[in-house]
């Protein structure tokens, strides 16, 4: 593929297309699109920023590809120019196969670049001769659409392509394909609609059969019962009358074939094809899966192409994530806060993350088209080309794309002297003890220069480098216990793939899938188990054989092997504590390295507490041994929080995750409404106040585990029956020992912490200064 790079080759190109030819429209000899032409076929610039240009004039050469199927390719488009172009279709059960030729003049891949889908079709040039293509970006459509034959172009070839694209996902016979698309201008019809759209209504005659290409709806009867479906069914084979209500819940393609023009034998046969797509029977799914698709439907996760999901229940609210996207970008481009969805089995947050759905709307009006979708899939943001106007954030519906200050280049100034090693000792020392937080970055709205910056799942990144095979996420990577994972929704959630037409349905990804199966964890649990259990058992009968005095490696006795080999398992179990420092470059997921912590510190912490025997020994040996007690105990502590605190503090989230600082604020908020209620009515400063603030309430948050609705309304009938400010005040106390309750929680999983700290560092000073008493002091 080559480019001409002359300006007047392209507008002799674009006055020879129809399509385009408006562009170069005239009146009294002014341009009527002249800023728009500059900023497609010159450029321009914008606050110091290159946009454009968006129109480029390219060559292939005879059978060289233009676009392939499968690749995603949002955001570039073409028109033929002089050749007709060779359209390839490759299926599971077939190589590539020639279908069709797209004459010149006519554009192509419009699908991908509008409706957020991968290529459908292969295009080639021809085998006899180079072909000219005009290749058009992504922003330049906001302009082009100024055009009236553009835009009827544009709408012709999308809907043309799009009902193509639909016969082929199906799979039908290339005969029937042929000859139902041959009339299709008469009998067919694609069509995008847009949401609550009603396609039938119960009790209508069937007079079209629907196919829904892409996209997600609702099934109602007016007894009451209620599904979902997914794009490839197709409805009204074998209906007289609908038997029920069809009401799309979003953006939806959807291919209408009328029913009257069709000629008995056609119809028959197109009903026969279309039988394996059929939309099954409504009938009523079970209220938490059918919850949980309405949950990811309603609120379009499941349009998006990589979901970043937590698992509330082994989640430990440490902050790692964040602190480890900040550390890769600078800039933490992931927020603890999002859609939760809860379901029978777990509770799941999607948090305030790129979705890198597959019809972006944060693509729709950026002026410069710095935000668009790499080859490989994910949405990403070019920082040269980025202006800072905020539209992308603004039309992102998560809110998973921020403003912040564009960092400066820093002036070249001469080298400081360096510090003497004293000193930087000391500011090191301070580094690691300081509990002051970091200033914060001026508010972005404030400065001049901004930048819209998001997840780019670490693409460009020392986290995945350009000789790795697999996909990292640092996130993902540093969290201790497996809350988080990426994953495709449709394949994750078994709600979602169920009600998949067959023709949509793929095989979950080969990439492990954390939240249902981590071979890796197992073999380390399984590994770590046998090897503690076999090795202290070794010992154990060694020493009962031998005794410390004897040798078994000629030179070394059972005090001294029991020694090392301990010493070795408590080095080995500290290089947990630099994996933890490790965020920019792969070092094996982070909850790996946290079992082989406690694996390794079991091992080792044994085999110490068999080298001091049965005597405590002197002051130094004794201090030493109950220093590796509290380490242990401190650690099982530790894990017995991890696995019991998240389960515990989202069965009383409810599906509200909010952080440590949101709960700070919401108690605040909750005691200035209690106290003026207090103030206001006196008999809350009876029973009434003393009862709900009692020890024994609070407890009651634990052991109860009631949805918070519940409790409030229980409260209401025991100690507020009436409505009025007392009723409120209730409220307010009822909602603000749930409060307490979780803070109490986000407490406990910190709890064990310092204390495992502190242990630690007594414990491993304490055995420098034993090692160096047996080395030389003796």
């Amino acid at each position: 593929m080559k480019e001409n790079s002359s300006r007047r080759a392209l507008l002799q190109v674009i006055e020879g297309l129809p399509a385009l030819a408006d562009l170069l429209s005239k009146t009294d000899g002014h341009f009527d699109y002249e800023l728009d032409l500059e900023v497609c076929v010159y450029g321009r610039s914008y606050q110091g920023k290159r946009v454009g240009p968006y129109i480029r004039l390219l060559t292939f050469d005879p059978g060289e590809t233009i676009i392939r199927q499968g690749d995603w390719g949002g955001n570039t488009f073409y028109i033929g120019v002089d050749q007709p172009l060779d359209v390839f279709i490759a299926t599971p059960a077939q190589a590539e196969t020639k279908v069709v030729e797209i004459p010149a003049g006519r554009q192509f891949g419009e699908l991908s670049v509008l409706a957020g889908v991968p290529r459908a079709a292969t295009v080639k040039a021809p085998e006899s001769a180079p072909a000219q293509v005009v290749e058009i970006q992504r922003p330049a459509l906001r302009l082009l659409r100024k055009l009236g034959r553009f835009r009827e172009s544009l709408d012709h070839s999308y809907l043309h392509h799009g009902r193509l694209a639909a016969v082929q996902k199906l799979h039908i016979t290339p005969s029937l394909g042929e000859e139902l698309l041959a009339a299709a201008e008469d009998l067919s019809q694609f069509r995008v609609l847009s949401k609550n759209h009603v396609l039938f209504r119960e009790g209508d005659p069937v007079q079209q059969i629907y196919v829904l290409k892409e996209g997600w709806l609702r099934r109602q009867r007016n007894g009451g019962q209620t599904d979902y479906l997914g794009e490839g069914h197709a409805f009204g084979l074998d209906r007289a009358a609908w038997d029920y209500t069809a009401v799309l819940m979003g953006r939806a393609e959807v291919l209408t074939i009328h029913l009257d023009g069709l000629r008995n034998g056609l119809r028959d046969r197109i009903t026969k094809e279309l039988r394996a797509f059929a939309a099954p029977p409504l009938t009523q799914p079970a209220e938490p899966r059918l919850k949980t698709q309405d949950r990811l439907i309603s609120t379009g996760l499941v349009d998006a192409t990589n979901l970043l999901l937590m698992d509330m229940d082994l989640c430990v609210r440490c902050g790692r994530c964040s602190m480890a996207c900040h550390q890769i970008h600078g800039h933490s481009r992931l927020i603890r806060r999002g859609i939760a969805v809860v379901r029978p089995e777990r509770p799941l947050l999607a948090p305030m993350a790129c979705l890198h759905c597959q019809d972006p709307e944060c693509l729709t009006g950026c002026p410069t088209g710095a935000i668009g979708r790499l080859a490989s899939g994910e949405i990403d943001i070019n920082a040269k080309s980025c202006i800072g106007c905020g539209d992308c954030a603004v039309n992102c519906p998560y809110n998973a794309i921020s403003m912040t200050v564009r960092e400066k280049p820093a002036p070249a100034v001469a080298a400081a002297p360096p510090l003497p090693l004293r000193a930087r000792v000391e500011t090191r020392v301070r580094e690691l003890v300081t509990i002051q937080p970091a200033p914060l970055p001026p508010p972005a709205d404030a400065a001049g220069d901004l930048l819209a910056v998001k997840c780019n799942l670490c693409s460009g990144t020392t986290m995945n480098p350009a000789t790795a095979t697999t996909a990292a996420y640092g996130c993902e990577d540093a969290c201790p216990t497996g809350a988080l994972i990426r994953i495709p929704p449709r394949q994750y959630f078994p709600e979602l793939a169920e009600i998949q037409g067959a023709a949509y349905q793929t095989p979950a990804p080969a990439r492990l899938n954390i939240h249902r199966n981590d071979p890796p964890a197992r073999a380390i649990h399984a590994a770590g188990l046998l090897a503690t259990l076999i090795l202290t058992v070794a010992a154990v009968a060694a020493l009962t054989r031998f005794g410390y005095k004897g040798t078994l490696l000629g030179f070394l006795d059972l005090r001294w092997i029991t020694g090392i080999a301990g010493l070795l398992a408590i080095a080995a179990a500290m290089s947990y504590v630099r994996r933890r420092q490790i965020f920019r470059v792969r070092a094996g997921a982070l909850r790996y390295w946290m079992w082989g912590h406690i694996y390794l510190g079991l091992f080792g912490s044994a085999l110490i507490l068999l080298h001091g025997g049965a005597r405590s020994g002197g002051l130094l040996t004794t201090a030493l041994a109950l220093t590796f007690d509290l380490v242990l105990l401190s650690g099982l502590w530790g894990l017995l929080c991890y696995r019991l605190g998240p389960r515990a503090l989202s069965s009383l989230e409810a599906g509200s995750h909010l952080l440590a600082d949101d709960l700070d604020l919401r108690r605040t908020q909750l005691e200035q409404e209690i106290a003026a209620a207090v103030a206001a009515h006196t008999e809350l400063k009876s029973g009434i106040l003393r009862r709900l603030r009692s020890a024994s309430f609070l407890l009651r948050q634990f052991t109860h585990r009631e949805p918070l609705q519940l409790l409030v309304s229980r409260c209401r009938a025991e100690l507020a029956p009436q409505p009025g400010p007392l009723r409120d005040a209730v409220d307010a106390l009822v909602a603000l020992r749930r409060v307490e309750a979780q803070q109490l929680l986000h407490t406990a999983l910190r709890s064990w912490l310092p204390l495992h700290v502190i242990a630690a560092s007594l414990m491993l000073s304490l055995l420098a200064v034993h090692l160096f008493q047996v080395f030389y002091a003796r």
